[in-house]
């Protein structure tokens, strides 16, 4: 206990320098002012530390004793990442505060750590120690404002994996790894790490839906193998990934099933400084090409490849000059696509074949560059790939490149047959209706290979994008998947179910696959709203048929994806459907309904018109088929919700007064009562084969059909007023 004694002989020991006044007769009195300092603080505190996902640290301590009678409360203030408590074992906080009658019972310890729960990293900063003034028996005690310095480390964990067990437990993203033993994701599991080492002689697998992630730096001192569909990923742009001299590191990738050595594969390298022979050696060096994208030039339009040309666009090169042959010695470049067939030799057809990358992984930023020809009204395409050896997120490729590119990716997935008819710069070519297609705004179409793609380009993947600059595509490790499905294949279907969207599926008895989707999204309206929404399909070159949407006065475009605004979805919507087909050989076609989401799409009836035949089907109880002949059909079909929705064309018989009547066997008459006249007569086989075409003008007319063929024809009058109105006619 601190006596009065004590304190007056302190006080009489402050006396001169600095006065104070009072008087007494005629003598005056001087009394000193003078800060009491009774505490000796530390200017330092250091040794807080421990390992990542731990802690806290081990306390460290100093005294607080002020020396004065009935003294003043202390405060205590540590730094960011530091806490402090006059008790060893709890009450921590930022802030103290120590009441003047504890202090005043002598000697109180404070107990400062470094706080639990802090990422890595070297932790510093002031810890305040602070008092207010005070007076006592007259003499004036300034405040208290002392500095301890404190300086603490939060360490990374080090574990090492030694065939069977890890060292310091399983690896975190702040831990620093080495694989002293063989390793497969497989069997032992996926794992993150801050930074990677594979020891020499050992081997490490990342085996298929399986991942490791690395924060930093890898060091490959035996053997990375990373199966077709595993990943491995680095996250930070400034991480390395070396290989050392008897290190190796590669990535095995499996093509899709190949009906012909000829079929294409559309590859990107996610290895660097390999030569194609290296990494393609089973391949036909004769057919390994790159896309030359500022040799590519469209503003001419091929009909049937028949070598007749008008100024348009077919999306072909005009000179053929844009595919360029992929040498032997050639290094593959990070970000540029490349398209591969495997060798004819040994060549076995419905099999897959797998090519090796090897060759030390990319990482970090890669510029890929882009080429616009200018605005001649052509699709600038341009070939590039993900360069990376695992998946990359599309939206993200997105955000980060839309000034640059068009909000389109698409995917070759290889199906139909080359034939002699579809437009290219060959005898035989391949049909453009077998790409896939990935958009910003509005969701997924299958190409040919019937897969709908998910929102992840996979390692090794090449793909078409359209320049809208002379620039470059960046890729970054932010766009990195790590995970164990995104990988999982070319094209995976995708889950999310939160907008309405509705896919359907064009089938035939003979091969022909085509689809559509059409997405009521945010951000879209029912007009063209660019790549992001309303996606054409990737070159408009000759196919053997095709279904599409199309957008009011925009009927030259066939579209694979349409975006629509959300508002329009109702009972009433109709969706008008273009069908086009060449195939002259007897053939049944089908509608059917692969995928739909959404929660009016989920709950509603969804009907396929076909105004040629004036019937409408529940496309939800079974599949629609039909017959047509050749041509190009944008108002044969309509999809809606609702089987009263009439289209503008479908109109009562009795309402207007028509009337078909049979003159003698092959003659008949067609009259419209009332004030209006009839503008144009169509008759259609039930095929859609349009066999007779008249212009009138008038109330009344005879149709001679002595050289039709016995059947059912389809009558289409036109009104002067613009109804058409359809009757069923039976020679």
């Amino acid at each position: 206990m601190k006596t009065t004694y004590g304190f007056q002989m302190l006080v009489t020991s402050l006396l001169c320098t600095v006065f104070s006044y009072f008087g007494y007769g005629n003598t005056t009195f001087e009394f000193k002012k003078e800060t009491l300092i009774f505490n000796s603080f530390p200017t330092t505190l250091s040794g807080f530390t421990y390992e990542a996902n731990t802690g806290p640290s081990a306390n460290q301590t100093f005294s607080i004793n002020d020396g004065l009678l009935l003294t003043r409360p202390y405060t205590v203030t540590a730094p960011s990442g530091y806490e402090v408590s006059t008790s060893a074992s709890s009450g921590f906080s930022n802030t103290i505060v120590i009441p003047g009658n504890i202090i005043d019972l002598g000697d109180v310890t404070v107990y400062v750590r470094l706080s639990s729960g802090l990422a890595t990293g070297i932790y510093t900063g002031n810890l305040n120690i602070t008092a207010p003034d005070t007076t006592v028996l007259s003499v004036f005690y300034p405040g208290v404002n002392e500095i301890i310095s404190l300086s603490g480390n939060v360490t990374r964990v080090i574990t090492s994996w030694n065939g069977s067990t890890w060292s310091n437990g399983t690896p975190n993203i702040e831990s620093i790894t080495t694989i002293n033993g063989d390793y497969d994701t497989s069997v032992n599991g996926n794992f993150s790490t801050w930074s990677l080492t594979v020891g020499t002689g050992q081997n490490l697998v990342i085996g298929d839906n399986s991942y490791i992630e690395v924060e930093q730096d890898a060091v490959i001192n035996g053997t990375l193998q990373v199966a077709s569909s595993g990943s491995f990923v680095q996250n930070d742009d400034t991480g390395t990934f070396t290989v050392n001299s008897g290190g190796e590191a590669y990535l095995s990738k499996t093509t899709s099933v190949l009906k012909n050595w000829y079929d294409y594969t559309y590859w990107s390298s996610p290895v660097s400084g390999s030569t194609a022979n290296q990494i393609f050696p089973s391949s036909n060096s004769s057919y390994r090409y790159w896309f030359n994208a500022q040799n590519y030039l469209d503003i001419l339009q091929e009909t049937n490849n028949g070598n007749t040309y008008v100024a348009g666009h077919d999306d072909v090169d005009d000179n053929g000059d844009d595919w360029t042959t992929l040498n032997d010695s050639d290094i593959l470049i990070p970000g540029v696509g490349y398209a591969i067939t495997n060798a004819a030799s040994g060549f076995v057809t419905g099999n897959t074949y797998q090519y090796m990358f090897s060759g030390p992984f990319n990482t970090g930023v890669i510029n890929t560059s882009i080429y616009y020809n200018g605005n001649n009204g052509d699709n600038d395409w341009n070939f590039i790939g993900n360069p990376y050896p695992s998946a990359i997120d599309v939206d993200l490729f997105f955000a980060e490149n839309n000034t640059v590119v068009g909000d389109a990716i698409y995917l070759w997935s290889h199906a139909s047959p080359a034939s002699n008819s579809n437009n290219g710069n060959e005898i035989l070519n391949f049909s453009a209706d077998d790409y896939a297609i990935i958009n910003a705004g509005s969701g997924e179409v299958a190409g040919g290979s019937t897969i709908i793609p998910s929102r992840y380009i996979p390692s090794c993947q090449g793909f078409f994008i359209q320049g809208k600059v002379n620039g470059n595509v960046v890729f970054n490790n932010a766009m990195r998947m790590k995970d164990g499905t995104s990988n999982s294949q070319f094209f995976r279907q995708n889950n999310n179910t939160t907008p309405n969207k509705l896919w359907l599926n064009l089938t035939s008895d003979n091969g022909v696959f085509s689809q559509i989707l059409v997405a009521y999204v945010n951000g879209a309206t029912d007009n063209n709203d660019g790549l992001a929404y309303d996606s054409p399909r990737f070159l408009s070159s000759g196919t053997a048929a095709i279904l599409y949407t199309t957008i009011e006065n925009e009927l030259d475009k066939k579209y694979a994806i349409q975006g629509k605004s959300i508002s329009s979805i109702n009972t009433q919507e109709v969706i008008p459907l273009g069908f086009y087909t060449s195939i002259s050989d007897a053939t049944i076609y089908s509608f059917s309904i692969p995928k739909k989401q959404g929660s009016f799409i989920n709950n509603q009836p969804i009907f396929i018109k076909d105004n040629l035949l004036n019937s409408t089907h529940n496309l939800l109880e079974s599949d629609y088929t039909f017959t047509s002949s050749t041509g190009d059909f944008t108002e044969r079909f309509e999809i809606v919700f609702n089987a009263e929705t009439l289209s503008n064309n479908d109109n009562s018989v009795n309402d207007y007064g028509l009337s078909i009547i049979p003159m003698n066997t092959k003659d008949v008459k067609v009259n419209i009562s009332g004030k209006s006249l009839i503008e144009n007569i169509k008759l259609y086989s039930t095929e859609g084969k349009l066999f007779y075409n008249n212009t009138l003008g008038a109330q009344s007319t005879i149709i001679n059909l002595r050289n039709y063929s016995s059947g059912i024809y389809i009558a289409m009058v036109e009104l002067d007023n613009g109804v058409v109105v359809k009757r069923k006619l039976i020679l």
